[in-house]
């Protein structure tokens, strides 16, 4: 297999299928050459152990879908973000992460980078971003290294919008958040800019 979804279940209903399903045939359609497109609904029947709380659902596939994994969501807890340049591409969802994994590496405990590419600010190493400006509208980089669901979900919803955010600019920025399938957006989420540190 070489791509994977990672979908969230809450109490046993999937979230933000059709999102899912979107993203998943597009990437068949232009990494397989796919012509038929996959329905997630015929594959994911939740298990009854995992029908209660936040669930994480990960799906492997290629021309078809391969192994289904289930586990209870737990979040990861971050006390500083460094800011990294990189040229690292992940435009798709790929199993391989590698690239991503050694962004990571030789970092203080609790600690996450943020990606900055050409010169703007993209994503995590694991999600999306969005950032709190000083007007109150929330803005999330117009290119992110993933098109994450939660992400073009909040856009269609008019929750957020792209903008070009430079690391100079965080100063217009009072807050930010993480953003995946399994992070929803929750304004008592948001974490102070101050978090984040000079580039390493």
């Amino acid at each position: 297999m070489l791509l994977f979804e990672t979908i969230q279940i809450k109490d046993g209903e999937i979230q933000r299928l059709d999102y899912h399903n979107e993203r998943l045939n597009n990437s068949r359609n232009e990494l397989m050459c796919a012509l038929a497109d996959i329905n997630l609904a015929d594959f994911i029947q939740v298990p009854k152990a995992f029908r209660k709380g936040l669930v994480k659902c990960r799906v492997n596939y290629g021309m078809e879908v391969g192994d289904i994994i289930w586990e209870q969501y737990i979040p990861r807890s971050f006390s500083r973000f460094f800011l990294r340049e990189s040229h690292v591409q992940y435009d798709h969802k790929y199993i391989n992460r590698q690239a991503l994994e050694e962004l990571q590496e030789n970092l203080p405990k609790h600690s996450c980078i943020i990606i900055v590419k050409e010169g703007f600010i993209t994503d995590t190493s694991f999600s999306n971003l969005i950032f709190k400006h000083h007007n109150g509208f929330w803005y999330t980089p117009h290119k992110p290294l993933l098109l994450g669901t939660q992400r073009e979900y909040l856009l269609d919803e008019e929750l957020i919008i792209e903008h070009k955010i430079k690391p100079t600019d965080l100063e217009n920025y009072s807050h930010f958040m993480l953003i995946n399938a399994m992070l929803n957006f929750k304004e008592e989420s948001a974490l102070p800019v101050s978090m984040i540190a000079a580039p390493l």
